[in-house]
């Protein structure tokens, strides 16, 4: 029998809450090894509210593992009437003090225990790039990582929507549907990565923020293969151009991202400022993209993209910053190679190759969600490639690959009606289900990890 509780020792000293779904202490015995799966929520999107089954499926796990959900802040406060922050680096603080909670000696919540905990961290999206920073800073209090979809690198955004935006604009590639190496159309990759872009805008106060490798953990495995920016991205161009660049981040019709457009504010320049301060005069009159009588373009779903208002690039867009190598890093960054261990890892993604023999009209619609699970699956599968290159400096590759492993879900496998996760039928969306199934998974595989590694 499980029971429900709250670590309130946390929220009460300036830390996010955490809720914890643990074995009765007749079923667990109070010095018993105890095993937990410490849950990091998907964090906030812009195109619609993040699916996380994980917290209903805590009825699969055994009667020794204890559930653990951190709460941490992010673009979710309601209360305008604070000064919390909201934006990064919040959550990095949050999660590592939750953390620190959960394995240190001296903590209430290891009171009466002779061991610390076995911990498996499992977190998606932006939670997954979390769970990853803390397993690339903390390792030794990780057993295991299993991560859904991680997004390890805001940086490279920029890049993808340079050159997706550039192709656009070929007349050889408006005339057929380009499949890139994302597997997917180039439409649809492009507006999923601008729709990250936007959502960037609104987490993160400057480039310097999401260029730190704890907001990016790909970066602590790879150098970012650009210097940060001290004038407008592209990413920053089509914010800008879009109006969400003032302080509030542009979306005054919403408080789901909560304050923390007041913190940007309070902690320096806003955003607007720095792109008027660092950034050339951008064109007036006759050279601006579109004259304010014209509409954004609406395709034939009803779906408008930001590369529908925007020309294709001039000499008034930014130039392009100095591309440099991405050279691997060196991982742990001091000390022996052998003097830590990279926990087991298992990174979880959705292969979402179009299915074959799609209608022409189908083919040309945009479809946001496969590219977003597109560039999820790109950026899981290069968080394996470098985890197995930069962590096991000079050990056999069959090592690494043990200790390393990529899971791909497809999204268009099995009947829209039926899943394995059991409870969640009559979802009706391919992607609700392959998520679901991609979820259940990872908690199988965390629980294995606990139980039997």
């Amino acid at each position: 029998m499980a029971a429900l509780q709250s670590a309130d020792s946390l929220s009460s000293s300036g830390a996010p809450s955490t809720t914890v779904v643990s074995p009765s202490l007749s079923a667990s015995g109070h010095n018993s090894p105890r095993n937990l799966l410490v849950h990091l929520p998907a964090g906030p999107s812009l195109n619609s509210p993040s699916f996380d089954a994980l917290p209903q499926l805590h009825g699969q796990l055994l009667s020794n593992t204890s559930l653990v959900t951190v709460n941490y802040r992010l673009g979710l406060g309601s209360d305008t009437s604070t000064d919390e922050k909201t934006s990064f680096p919040t959550p990095v603080h949050d999660v590592s003090t939750a953390l620190g909670y959960l394995t240190s000696s001296t903590s209430p919540f290891n009171a009466g225990h002779d061991e610390p905990p076995r911990i498996c961290l499992v977190g998606s999206h932006i939670g997954g790039a979390l769970a990853t920073m803390l397993a690339l800073t903390e390792p030794n209090d990780i057993h295991a990582l299993a991560v859904l979809e991680p997004m390890v690198d805001w940086v490279s955004l920029d890049e993808i929507v340079e050159q997706l935006r550039g192709a656009r604009y070929t007349p050889r590639q408006r005339q057929k549907q380009k499949i890139t190496r994302f597997g997917v159309d180039d439409a649809s990759v492009l507006a999923a990565a601008e729709d990250l872009v936007k959502l960037r805008a609104k987490l993160f106060p400057t480039p310097s923020s999401y260029f730190d490798p704890f907001a990016s953990p790909l970066l602590f495995l790879r150098a970012p293969g650009r210097d940060t920016p001290l004038e407008q991205t592209v990413g920053d161009q089509l914010v800008n151009e879009m109006g969400l660049n003032d302080y509030d981040g542009g979306f005054r019709d919403s408080n789901d991202f909560g304050p923390c457009g007041a913190d940007w504010q309070q902690g320096g320049p806003t955003r607007s400022t720095l792109n008027t301060r660092l950034s050339s005069p951008g064109p007036t009159g006759s050279q601006l993209p579109f004259s304010s009588s014209e509409t954004a373009g609406t395709r034939n779903d009803g779906a408008t993209l930001v590369s529908d208002i925007i020309s294709p690039p001039t000499s008034a867009t930014p130039q392009s910053p100095t591309r440099r190598r991405k050279v691997l890093q060196r991982w742990p960054s001091v000390g022996r190679p052998e003097s830590v261990m990279l926990p087991y890892v298992k990174v979880f993604v959705q292969d979402p190759s179009n299915p074959p023999d799609i209608p022409g009209s189908e083919a040309e619609a945009v479809d946001m969600r496969l590219g977003h699970a597109a560039l999820m699956r790109a950026q899981g599968a290069e968080l394996v490639e470098l985890m197995r290159r930069a962590c096991f400096f000079g050990r056999e590759k069959s090592f690494a690959e043990e200790g390393v492993r990529l899971y791909e879900e497809s999204s268009h496998s099995g009947e829209p009606g039926t899943t394995r996760t059991g409870g969640f039928e009559g979802a009706g969306d391919i992607f609700t289900h392959s998520s679901l199934r991609l979820q259940s998974e990872a908690v199988k595989w965390a629980e294995h990890m606990l139980t039997t590694a």
